[in-house]
């Protein structure tokens, strides 16, 4: 039987699954993009981009209000096509007149970007500032509208194109000797095309869009969307402070190397589509009052995430300097640059779980909400007092410090939530077995490696993947029981309930 993509049905399962593949390649691409980027272009045109892209990124979330995420809602909640047209005509008008003050804004205060950063460089690519925030906001609105409309199967090609097109966009700068500012031209000229092309298709699913700004209407998609994009605000905030002060107070160069080695792998994908399955379970378990059931439950999926994230995340700082030469060239394998890759892989042990579930569970939001504040405000603090203490790691250091601690915050506030102590909360003695297991097959592996002769970075490389490869299934034979059961646990409670 022929499989069509794009004339099956539509269901919310089949679109999940779908939607997830599209996303795990779409990250794939960008990641490799990413990665030729940083090898194709020097150092200081890599950290000129970086900083272009951070700033855009970062004001256009501050200043959109959240807009973006009230699609979803607004949409749905349409009772048929006309108000489903006028919110999508509001809409598209109200955001393309904020992102036009951003940009200009932006290339107004270019000069103190500029003064900033102390990239004289920024000048050439000013323009960015007025095209950039639009095109990226046209081309994640398209997604949330499709998902509404059912039109997943098509969003998927759209994204994989969009993904491909942009990795096509660098090759062909390699190959044919483009410079700098040619790649850059071409680069935002791509996404004008994808950015007209999704208004279009929004403009062809809604039957028309025009110039419209309806004030009630206004004020009632900012009273949705205000609330989530300051929650949004922290979070980008929280996520780009270190890589702002080590702009302050280094250079271009070293600029990019922080932001190479202090970018997230993409390997939390196993906790975060756990977060998302068991999330609803709990609520579930919560609302009926067996606390203890969703503890239980939390505990199986945490056994399972911080068994393989403790895995990943050893085999990253045992092999940093393999692993960075392999993702972005031999030219960012600093010893400082090294050190920060080690401490970001230790801050993603963290990511294993969700601390805040319970909290998320039982609706208390707003403590969320007021402790990724008070996080954003230590991490200003740390940042700064720990640049000062440690120089070019101080920031990293910060965050590792700063994420154990609101961790341990939400952990305790969960305990008076739920009535549960903090020793019975999650599975303490397991998670100290993984990290002890890890810590010792890691020293091992470091001391084989470090006793190895010399070698080129490529037969390096190569005796890493090797020597990884054997940890693995070392790893994963002595605790395959443990995780097969935590699954079996997992997967009864959805077949029972």
């Amino acid at each position: 039987m022929k499989l069509n993509l794009f004339n099956r049905k539509s269901s919310v399962g089949t679109d999940a699954v779908y939607l997830t593949v599209s996303k795990i390649v779409v990250a794939l691409i960008s990641m490799v993009t990413s990665m030729l980027l940083a090898r194709f272009r020097t150092k200081a045109e890599f950290g000129t981009y970086s900083q272009i892209i951070m700033v855009t990124d970062l004001v256009t979330t501050v200043f959109l209000l959240g807009l973006p995420n009230s699609v979803n809602y607004f949409l749905a909640k349409a009772e048929d096509d006309a108000q489903k047209q006028r919110f999508l005509s509001v809409y598209v008008t109200l955001s393309t007149i904020l992102t036009i003050i951003i940009g200009v804004c932006l290339f107004l205060v270019t000069p103190l970007i500029i003064k900033y950063f102390n990239n004289p460089a920024i000048t050439t690519f000013a323009y960015i500032f007025a095209v950039y925030p639009w095109a990226s906001l046209m081309i994640n609105s398209i997604s949330n509208t499709c998902i509404v409309y059912g039109k997943s199967n098509q969003l998927i090609l759209y994204n994989i194109v969009h993904a491909a097109f942009t990795l096509a966009v660098l090759l062909i700068a390699k190959f044919t000797g483009m410079s700098f500012k040619q790649y850059m031209a071409v680069y935002m000229a791509s996404m004008m095309c994808f950015a007209l092309f999704g208004l279009g298709w929004m403009r062809k699913l809604a039957g028309a869009i025009r110039v419209l700004l309806d004030g009630k209407l206004i004020k009632t998609v900012l009273a949705f969307s205000v609330p989530i994009g300051l929650a949004s605000v922290v979070g980008t905030l929280n996520v780009e402070l270190d890589k702002l002060v080590i702009g302050r107070f280094f250079s271009t160069e070293e600029y990019a190397v922080f932001a190479n080695a202090a970018k997230e792998l993409p390997v939390t994908m196993l906790a975060t589509s756990l977060t998302a399955v068991l999330l609803p379970a709990m609520v579930k378990e919560l609302k009926k009052g067996n606390n203890e059931q969703a503890v239980r439950l939390w505990g199986n999926a945490a056994k399972i995430s911080f068994c393989i994230m403790s895995l990943i995340v050893g085999g990253l700082i045992v092999f940093a300097p393999d692993i960075m030469s392999l993702f972005y060239s031999e030219k960012y394998v600093t010893p400082d640059g090294v050190m920060v890759f080690r401490i970001y892989s230790c801050i993603l042990i963290f990511r294993s779980i969700y601390w805040g579930i319970v909290l998320n569970s039982t609706g208390k939001t707003k403590f969320i909400f007021y402790s990724s504040l008070l996080t954003l405000g230590a991490n200003v603090i740390g940042n700064i007092g720990f640049y000062y203490i440690f120089g070019f790691i101080g920031p990293a250091l910060s965050s590792l410090a700063v994420t154990l601690v609101m961790n341990f915050v939400q952990l305790k506030f969960t305990t008076k939530v739920i009535d549960i102590k903090i020793r019975h909360i999650l599975p303490w003695k397991e998670i100290v077995v993984c990290l002890m297991q890890t810590a010792a097959i890691g020293t091992v592996f470091w001391l084989i490696k470090r006793a190895l002769p010399q070698m080129d970075r490529i037969w390096s490389i190569g005796v890493s993947v090797g020597l990884g490869a054997i940890w693995a299934a070392i790893y994963l034979l002595i605790n395959r029981k443990k995780i097969v059961f935590n699954w079996k646990q997992l997967n009864a409670k959805s077949v029972t309930d």
